[in-house]
């Protein structure tokens, strides 16, 4: 049986029965609703309760999630709580206790055999059809942003005044405000110079066809609402995908954002954590390094410059958008196939290597 301190999250509703299925004894699972913002003052008491509770229920394991969001297991957030490698560590001395992770740095290198990778989105996305579309392109390129992540800043300052920014389908969802001014996630990547760049810059950007209802919603219920609308036509129509992925400095992993470009029958491009396109090489997805030289700058651990070789690569190929169109034509075996892969039995138990 699974336990949980707290009402089950429906976002973990797969992940349950799969865990129970793989590790055949009873599971306290803990994930964010139990552990997010435990400090080191509350973390005395969570760990009594955690301890009473497995000792009241017999529970022979416990599993820390640390796929729902992505996240770095050592991080002890400013010194203000504990990592999820100390609370693992407190845990232990109660029963066997592991740490599932999407960090794909993980695949490669597990700390030890209580810590394993396991991707749970793209696991669960590649049981299903999560977006189909047409494979013949219209356009060359989409780069969606949505939230005020740092690194979604700093490409929005390097794309905004190309002269090829219109023939992209490009939106950038939530004004900026005041959120330069956020010295913890914010002023940490991105200088005062930058910053002055980035404020003549106007947002929110929107998708050409989505303009004015945007507009209307933002005025009716509040910028945080905004995008909620289907964006399948960008999908359909975009060869390539210029994915600002969630995270780049809080913790490695792919989320639906990648997931999208591959089942779209896109080239993707990922503006990720460093070894990003090479885990998902080496999990069997093609990522067109015969086209997107991205060899040459995923191993690069210097943000910035990761994401100004992107950006320059794109330089390059946008001064012909019909050659954009006709390499992505002369890919589209190549498309299937990595459509095909992804939702693959092989994929998935790949996936689930560590933990099976």
């Amino acid at each position: 049986m699974i336990f949980t301190l707290r009402p089950s999250d429906k976002n973990t509703e797969d992940l349950r029965p799969l865990l129970l299925k793989l590790f055949k004894t009873d599971i306290l699972l803990l994930g964010s609703r139990e552990l997010e913002g435990v400090s080191n003052n509350s973390w005395p008491e969570l760990r009594l309760e955690i301890t009473q509770f497995v000792a009241e229920n017999s529970i022979k394991l416990i599993i820390i999630n640390s796929t729902e969001d992505p996240g770095i297991l050592d991080d002890t957030i400013f010194g203000y709580g504990p990592s999820y490698l100390n609370i693992q560590s407190d845990l232990k001395k109660t029963c066997r206790s592991i740490i599932i992770t999407d960090d794909f740095t993980y695949y490669y290198k597990p700390i030890d055999e209580d810590v394993f990778f396991f991707s749970y989105v793209l696991w669960l996305t590649s049981t299903r059809d999560v977006q189909d579309t047409a494979i013949e392109k219209t356009h060359p390129l989409m780069c969606l942003n949505r939230s005020l992540s740092w690194h979604r800043i700093y490409m929005l300052m390097l794309m905004y005044n190309k002269p090829w920014i219109d023939k992209v389908d490009f939106s950038f969802m939530l004004p900026m405000g005041n959120r330069l001014e956020n010295k913890t996630y914010i002023s940490k990547y991105i200088t005062e110079e930058e910053k002055e760049v980035i404020r003549l810059i106007p947002t929110p950007i929107f998708l050409d066809y989505e303009r004015d209802d945007a507009v209307a919603q933002m005025n009716a219920i509040g910028p945080l609402d905004v995008g909620v609308k289907a964006q399948g036509l960008t999908f359909t129509r975009s060869a390539i995908n210029l994915v600002t992925e969630t995270s780049i400095t809080e913790g490695r992993a792919l989320t639906e954002k990648t997931v999208k470009a591959i089942t779209a029958y896109q080239i993707p491009i990922i503006v990720g954590s460093p070894g990003a396109s090479q885990f998902l090489e080496d999990t069997g997805i093609d990522m067109f390094s015969d086209y997107v030289p991205w060899k040459e700058w995923d191993q690069i651990y210097y943000h910035k410059e990761r994401m100004q070789k992107i950006v320059e690569f794109v330089d390059t190929i946008m001064q012909d958008t019909n050659a954009i169109l006709k390499t992505h034509q002369d890919f589209h075996p190549r498309l299937i196939k990595n459509k095909e892969r992804f939702h693959s039995e092989e994929f998935r138990n790949l996936l689930l290597k560590q933990i099976s």
